[in-house]
């Protein structure tokens, strides 16, 4: 009786190292790619950059954040800490403004990117040719 109490005790103390080992390992990571879908709902990796990462810092890993910094070509951005992400991402949710159009768009209405050429010929010849 006093060795299955015994017994009972060392199982539930193992179980318990395991559990905290599990919460001291490392944070799951996501590639950027991954999550513009899981995370930041389905937006470009443009917008992503400009309306979250550029508008705040806090977020990059230099700054403690969850996030690496885009810093050119070649260099991926990766989350390294997805649970982190997605605590802030919830408590910051209202700030950013998921309805933003792409940036791309801003630079067109501002004439910083030339605007879409539509080949209007093409189009006037298969409305005659019907």
């Amino acid at each position: 009786m006093i060795a299955s109490q015994i017994v009972d005790q060392i199982a539930s103390k193992v179980v318990e190292k395991l559990q905290q080992s599990r919460n001291f390992e490392s944070p799951q990571q996501m590639t950027f790619e991954d999550s513009l879908h899981k995370l930041f709902h389905n937006k470009s990796r443009e917008w992503v950059k400009y309306y979250v990462i550029h508008k705040y810092p806090e977020i990059l890993t230099e700054n403690g954040g969850w996030i690496t910094k885009p810093a050119g070509r070649g260099v991926r951005i990766r989350i390294i800490d997805v649970a982190r992400a997605k605590k802030w991402l919830k408590v910051n949710n209202n700030k950013i403004d998921w309805n933003a159009p792409e940036p791309v768009t801003l630079r067109r209405r501002q004439g910083v990117v030339k605007p879409i050429k539509h080949n209007n010929d093409k189009i006037s010849e298969r409305k005659s040719s019907l």
